[in-house]
């Protein structure tokens, strides 16, 4: 039986949800992704609020291609792969 890997949809998908919940972000692009093997590696950019400023961030998210499982998430950290 194949095991199907998440489609660059269902990534968003999960990094939407992992935005919702640890930060109350709900709007945010992708810059960079690309799924290398097992694993999703994404490059995000949101805007996050510090009082009454908007504050342009960056983080980045490893997800496990077959389950979406956040393997790794750094705030204010952007990646070249």
């Amino acid at each position: 039986m194949k095991i199907e890997k998440l489609s660059f949809a269902e990534m968003k998908k999960r990094i939407r949800e992992h935005l919702q919940m640890a930060l109350n972000i709900e709007d945010f692009s992708i810059n960079n992704a690309k799924q290398e093997g097992d694993l999703w590696k994404v490059n995000v950019e949101f805007k996050e609020k510090t009082g009454p400023i908007e504050m342009p961030t960056t983080a980045l998210f490893i997800l496990d291609a077959m389950t979406g499982e956040v393997k790794e998430f750094k705030k204010g950290y952007i990646s070249t792969f």
